[in-house]
């Protein structure tokens, strides 16, 4: 190993934990190394934008370092803390108001955003396979794969993954393997979009699309692909470049079951469920990011220079919003106002563009997460060492002490408030008591089956 060098690869954190020891009282470092993690993480966020050619806004040279320094020390906590932290915490059954319910450490690490079935069970993956877990926090079922991504649900209870080796899959929900195209793609970094009647489209890092039917074949449906050195140009060549100094993926999302709008790149597309392109927008350099969809079929993206942009379906600029860079996906609530954070302030977006309110404080621990929607109003969103809750009218409501989150939240039916913490452990969280929003966009990918489908029967 080179001087200097931090290793990160997954092969060098499972040798640190084959060399865990527990400690007496560990609980009190749990929260130290989370806040390593989500500072590391945040740093490196910090690292990638300073490098980008095209980035408006330069980090300073020290990023790299303070990067370094923070991965180095939660790395090197981890033989002492990881396998004491995230042990299952027994039901706070006496409490009141706002409180961790329990949590429950996962198999393996990088615990992605759950999914939650009609009856209540939560799916999760991590590097090491996918996991199911009732809403007690009592384990079910694993599934050892290799490293699935965010689950997506379908209405027969299939659970359908994409990874970052290029594979796909499906699992019933009693955790058998019934769906593995033997197709060697490119690795994939969010999940597909899943239409009613289970069509998946899924986008790879260099950002082709996909489409599969896994109920009628293996084979892929159609496919677009990224333009490549060498390659004719034909209809089915997207713009942009494959190269890894250009590709970054792109997120999928559905009107409807007729059509797809996906940003990858610096360019939106919305294309037919059969394939076929309709338009597309080239925005800056920097990146475009799909954040969420309004009551009225509304399309809302940021830019690289944090524009925040409200589009028709027909791909017209409704109006922009300066300074809208969100963190995850931005949110739309039943009167159509759009929340999102950047990390350092919450805020909330009229429908015709005003600003409403926002939301920032002096020393302020930073957000980590999209903001999640309750059906009673409050904004549910992730901070370090934190989750908070907000009034609709900007107003915090409480902020309670909990594992830094490290994956967006979502909600089960009964209020519980799920999401991922200190990096190898699911949390719940007895919030304010009511469900999940039926908005328009009330949450990252939708709904609690993350099928990224918006619908006006949703609402």
């Amino acid at each position: 190993m080179m001087p200097g060098h931090i290793p990160t690869d997954p092969g060098f954190l499972d040798d640190l934990r084959s060399h865990a020891v527990v400690i007496p009282n560990p609980r009190a470092f749990c929260g130290v190394r989370d806040l390593l993690f989500a500072r590391a993480l945040r740093s490196s966020e910090d690292v990638n934008r300073s490098t980008e050619p095209q980035a408006s806004i330069r980090r300073p040279a020290s990023a790299a370092l303070l990067h370094r320094s923070f991965l180095a020390i939660a790395i090197l906590s981890t033989p002492f803390f990881i396998s004491s932290c995230g042990k299952k915490d027994s039901v706070q059954k006496s409490q009141s108001g706002p409180h961790l319910k329990w949590s429950v450490r996962a198999d393996g690490m990088a615990v992605s955003h759950p999914a939650i079935a009609p009856d209540g069970t939560i799916y999760i993956s991590s590097n090491v396979g996918v996991q199911a877990y009732s809403p007690a926090g009592k384990q079910l079922w694993k599934l050892t794969l290799a490293t699935p991504g965010t689950p997506v649900i379908a209405d027969d209870g299939t659970l359908y993954f994409a990874c970052n080796y290029g594979l796909v899959f499906g699992v019933s929900s009693a955790g058998k393997l019934i769906w593995r195209p033997q197709i060697g793609l490119t690795g994939f970094r969010t999940p597909p979009a899943l239409s009613s009647d289970a069509s998946l489209f899924y986008v790879n890092s260099p950002s082709d699309i996909y489409a599969f039917r896994p109920r009628q074949s293996d084979n892929v449906y159609w496919s677009l692909q990224t333009f490549r050195e060498g390659l004719l140009e034909t209809a089915n060549i997207l713009p942009g470049s494959a190269r890894v100094e250009h590709a970054g993926g792109g997120t999928p999302v559905l009107l409807g079951d007729s059509t797809l709008i996906v940003a990858r790149q610096s360019f939106l597309h919305s294309i037919s469920s059969s394939g076929n392109r309709s338009w597309t927008l080239e925005f800056t350099p920097g990146g475009v990011s799909l954040g969420a969809i309004g009551p009225d079929a509304t399309i809302y993206v940021n830019d690289g220079r944090n524009v925040l942009y409200a589009l028709d379906p027909s791909g017209s600029t409704k109006w922009q919003f300066e300074g809208g860079g969100f963190l995850g996906s931005a949110v739309v609530d039943t009167a159509g106002v759009i929340y999102f954070t950047n990390g350092d302030a919450v805020f909330a977006v009229n429908p015709d563009g005003s600003l409403k309110w926002r939301y920032s404080k002096q020393l302020q621990p930073h957000f980590v997460t999209s903001p999640t929607l309750a059906a009673d109003g409050t904004i549910y969103v992730g901070a370090e060492f934190g989750l908070l809750a907000f009034s609709p009218d900007g107003a915090l409501k409480w902020n309670l002490r909990v594992y830094t989150p490290t994956s967006p939240l979502t909600i089960g039916q009964d209020g519980t408030i799920y999401f991922a913490c200190g990096y190898s452990s699911l949390c719940a969280v007895e919030g304010d008591g009511a469900p999940l929003m039926r908005s328009s966009w009330p949450k990252a990918y939708h709904d609690l089956a993350n099928t990224s489908r918006y619908s006006p029967l949703n609402e």
